[in-house]
């Protein structure tokens, strides 16, 4: 059991505390996480009621302040997973554009050659987009998958390299999680520019 795995546990636990209202049982498990998590989660214990002076203990209540603290942690944990995962896709991009080699030996040529690829290449791909099935990409994928499309577009047209290679990074990402048929779209156009990238 990997750790968001463990976190999801201990939130299915206390919903079942919460909803059965035992008391018994939620003192316990307030006992628990606070023994598992108190290094991970800061301030585990400030805002519980069985650890301030004066006043009632409600360990439900706790249960149920732990539950959105568990909740609240296991959204960080899958935040840095996904920085991880960009991180791990900018290096393979970075990678895979330093290894594309430009065999046009005339740069005018090559830019207006690139330029005019990139045009009919874009033109395709939001087309295949289009024509992706609904079980595939959903209407509003399609249109954010396109806005994304032409973002790159931009930036590529305007000179900066780092920001179209960050975009770059981020579509192919996407693509990745979205399987094949998205892929097939799309990657003509995303070598091309690429290509393009590498030529300027």
């Amino acid at each position: 059991m990997n750790k968001l795995e463990l976190v999801e546990e201990y939130i299915r636990r206390a919903d079942e505390i919460i909803e059965s209202k035992n008391r018994t049982t939620a003192k316990e498990f307030t006992r628990e996480v606070i023994a598992v998590f108190q290094s991970e989660i800061p301030k585990i214990t400030s805002e519980l009621t069985a650890y301030r002076f004066g006043g009632d203990q409600d360990d439900i209540k706790d249960t149920s302040t732990l539950r959105a603290m568990l909740f609240n942690y296991r959204t960080n944990i899958r935040r840095d997973d996904e920085i991880r995962k960009n991180d791990l896709e900018k290096l393979k991009l970075q990678q895979s554009i330093l290894t594309i080699n430009n065999t046009n030996h005339n740069e005018a040529s090559s830019e207006a050659n690139a330029n005019a690829v990139v045009v009919v290449t874009v033109n395709h791909a939001i087309e295949s987009i289009n024509n992706l099935p609904e079980n595939v990409l959903s209407k509003e994928e399609k249109e954010s998958l396109e806005e994304k499309v032409a973002a790159l577009e931009l930036l590529t047209k305007s000179g900066d390299k780092e920001k179209a290679s960050k975009k770059l990074g981020g579509i192919l990402k996407y693509v990745a999680d979205k399987g094949i048929e998205v892929g097939i779209a799309l990657l003509p156009y995303l070598g091309e520019i690429s290509k393009l990238l590498q030529g300027n």
